[in-house]
């Protein structure tokens, strides 16, 4: 079967485009690389058995009769069992980091569920991390529930047939996890660095109406504290605890009137009937968060329309197809209008068709040209390569993060 072409982007999100490539990667040179790491890890973990480290029961019961079978089958898991930092340790190895740090390049993404093609071992380090807080490798994991002993996924096709098949089993479709939205959130305030003209400041804490409370607090501080007048509150967040969906706000704020927004843009990723779906409670998040007094027009009046009908609805469309991709659409609005009000501060305050034009030039990823949206299948595939890059980050993170201690060196 023909490979489907993969993107890459050359530089992080932060960057001022993102340079998109096209290469061609066989199933049977991912499968020539994911042979070469299994026996890479399978050779670390008989060094490590050799070398006394395996203690207890499993030394005496399984390592002692079939030291093979172990390393094959429970090795594994008795490493991450015995060492808190079993992830970190496997990345200090340099030929396990670059496996598991390769680029989408390096990468064989199955045609029509786009689910990569991970090696035996890779897939149970990722499973096995994600027991520990903080090291999950975002959408490169299964659920603990789907795992089995020694951190194999099971697939749908292995589940009781009287489970039901969601968007958890795929790598395209699972959710955006806190580890995804914490990195999306430092390439957002990466990129609203040193903008002097018009200040820009990134709120993604809570959910959208904590994030309101956030921006009018801000605004508050601001009025004691800030020489300049206005300023611009860029906000990517879930809607809310009972909602998983996330949007993007822009609000002017004159920190001298902090109770009310002098603009604020709702920016959603689905429009049907041109119209978000989440318009009339994000009006009630801006009423509640901003009251006006009885008589006066509300906060919401001043509410406009920056979405882009980018998201795929999910009618009818297979799970394994369906489009959890907010998280993406929404940091790249985020990022572009943050772009714009450090590049072209007067366009903040100018018509809201100019913005959201100008807006969708800063998308490459997801437009050919202003307000021309790219092909959908493009579309997939980009966000497949973002889900890949999400784990890139976050494993070189804990890799250059790692300071091990002299018992551990």
């Amino acid at each position: 079967m023909t490979a489907l072409p993969a993107l890459d982007f050359s530089q992080y999100e932060s960057t001022n485009s993102l340079q998109i490539s096209y290469t061609q990667y066989t199933r049977e040179q991912a499968e020539e690389a994911n042979f070469i790491f299994d026996e890479t890890v399978k050779q670390y973990l008989r060094h490590w058995i050799e070398q006394g480290t395996v203690a207890g029961v499993d030394r005496r019961t399984e390592v002692e009769r079939d030291t093979e079978a172990f390393v094959q089958q429970g090795a594994l898991r008795s490493f991450f069992k015995h060492h808190d930092d079993a992830l970190e340790r496997l990345l200090q190895q340099d030929d396990i980091a670059r496996h598991l740090l390769r680029p989408s390049t390096k990468v064989f993404f199955e045609p029509d569920a786009y689910e990569p093609l991970l090696s035996l071992f890779e897939r149970r380090i990722y499973n096995l991390a994600a027991h520990r807080e903080h090291l999950e490798v975002p959408f490169r994991y299964s659920p603990v529930s789907r795992q089995e002993t020694c951190g194999d996924s099971i697939s749908f096709a292995a589940m009781p047939t009287d489970v039901r098949e969601d968007i958890g089993f795929y790598f395209g479709t699972r959710r955006s996890d806190a580890t995804t939205l914490n990195l999306l959130a430092r390439q957002l305030r990466r990129e609203a660095l040193f903008s002097s003209t018009l200040p820009v400041h990134v709120v993604t804490e809570g959910y959208m109406e904590d994030s309101l409370r956030a921006v009018r607090t801000a605004a508050e501080q601001l009025k004691q504290d800030s020489q300049q007048a206005i300023h611009c509150f860029v906000v990517q967040r879930r809607h809310a605890v009972d909602d998983r969906h996330l949007g993007a706000a822009l609000l002017l704020m004159n920190v001298q009137q902090p109770g009310l927004p002098q603009r604020v843009l709702f920016c959603d990723t689905l429009k049907p009937d041109g119209k978000p779906p989440w318009w009339d409670k994000f009006k009630r998040y801006l009423d509640t968060v901003f009251p006006q007094p009885e008589g006066s027009p509300a906060a919401s009046e001043r509410l406009e329309d920056g979405g882009l009908n980018l998201q795929r609805l999910h009618d009818g469309v297979p799970v394994r197809h369906q489009d959890i991709d907010c998280a993406f659409y929404t940091a790249s609005m985020a990022r572009a209008l943050i772009q714009i009000t450090k590049l072209s501060p007067e366009l903040i305050s100018g018509s809201i068709e100019d913005l959201v034009s100008r807006m969708t030039e800063r998308m490459p990823e997801y437009f050919d040209q202003t307000n021309v949206a790219k092909d959908p299948t493009l579309v997939r595939q980009v966000n497949v390569i973002r889900r890949w890059q999400m784990g890139q980050e976050a494993l070189a993170d804990i890799k250059r993060g790692y300071s091990p201690s002299p018992a551990t060196c």
